[in-house]
């Protein structure tokens, strides 16, 4: 039988019905592959769990007041820290006015609280900040403060408060 009769014998509703059929089997087999790759991935997915397990563990042991200090940059180093962070500001394009500075020692450890006035875009502050806190872990944003001069302009003003923690000199 030639394929002009054997479609004049089916008729669309069978024409019709052959397309679903080889549409079920191109599911089948189609879901039969997708089976398999999400068992791949499930198992793949428990490993990566099993491997970072003990790595969470561990970064979530705490760790003794002596461990931290003794990691804590020393006093040496505060001058530099001071004008990494001014310089991170300058480098993103946040406009400055005056920074103070106030340094407090207490048991061992040194806190230089530098407060600094800022104006940029709020995509500028909070690259900074990500950036600042990146560079140095023994730098905490304490406070901030932001103030939109008028609800059309694109600046922010800022003051930000950030805390330089370290070791204290012998």
């Amino acid at each position: 039988m030639n394929r002009r009769a054997l479609i004049k014998a089916l008729g669309w509703p069978g024409l019709v019905g052959l397309a679903a059929l080889a549409l079920a089997v191109a599911a089948v087999v189609l879901g039969q592959r997708w089976d398999a790759q999400a068992t791949r991935l499930q198992a793949e997915a428990r490993e990566l769990r099993a491997k970072a397990r003990p790595a969470a563990v561990a970064a979530s042991a705490p760790i003794s007041v002596q461990q931290w200090q003794a990691e804590l940059p020393t006093s040496g180093n505060r001058q530099q820290r001071l004008a990494d962070l001014l310089e991170m500001s300058i480098r993103l394009d946040l406009v400055g006015a005056r920074t103070e500075h106030r340094l407090s020692t207490s048991e061992g450890l040194e806190r230089l609280r530098v407060t600094m006035p800022v104006t940029g875009s709020y995509a500028q502050l909070r690259r900074f900040i990500g950036a600042a806190l990146e560079h140095d872990p023994a730098l905490s944003l304490d406070a901030i403060k932001l103030r939109r001069v008028s609800p059309m302009s694109t600046d922010v003003d800022a003051e930000l408060q950030w805390s330089l923690h370290g070791r204290a000199a012998p």
